[in-house]
């Protein structure tokens, strides 16, 4: 598991469990015959700390046994909901956020949380209105096998799925 911690006494609004300390490597393990992979890492919400978390995903899917076009999709998905928590998470500019993929058999799952002000119920989700963006909710939709949102004022968790034919071919095999 990828696992990158802020400086000590750096409120990121989340618990900090002892063994978060440090970044470790690549976990994998086996429960029966399920691979199960995992990365995690958590960033100021900043969009040079945004670029860097796509750039460690990316290189944690191509450990995985990809195509292109579904290493493409989950990026580019992923990248919208950290764009989103620059974006609109934290008014004040001050946040973070956690970003954590999993391999469980045939399927990748990503989760990109923060602890900020949470989606507005009265937020427009329709393609072409006039509001900040508006559009990287309908892509993550329109990308992914299935996608969640929780929001409120504890803030935005938003959870992604795919079934990437690769990864069902690899499971057959």
């Amino acid at each position: 598991m990828y696992r990158h911690t802020p400086q000590t006494g750096v409120d990121t609004g989340e618990n900090t469990d002892a063994d978060q300390a440090g970044t470790t490597a690549p976990g994998r393990h086996t429960s029966g015959t399920v691979v199960v992979s995992t990365f995690e890492e958590l960033a100021p919400a900043l969009p040079n700390e945004m670029a860097d978390l796509r750039r460690k995903l990316t290189r944690w899917l191509g450990e995985l046994p990809l195509d292109p076009g579904s290493t493409h999709d989950i990026t580019l998905a992923t990248y919208e909901a950290l764009a989103n928590v620059v974006a609109h998470a934290y008014p004040d500019g001050h946040g973070w956020a956690r970003l954590g993929a999993e391999r469980t058999g045939d399927t990748v799952t990503v989760t990109v949380t923060d602890t900020g002000r949470g989606i507005p119920a009265t937020r427009p989700r329709l393609a072409g209105l006039r509001t900040s963006g508006g559009r990287g909710l309908l892509l993550i939709d329109k990308v992914t096998d299935q996608s969640d949102i929780d929001s409120g004022s504890h803030g935005t968790t938003v959870r992604m799925t795919w079934r990437p034919a690769t990864l069902r071919d690899v499971g057959a095999a």
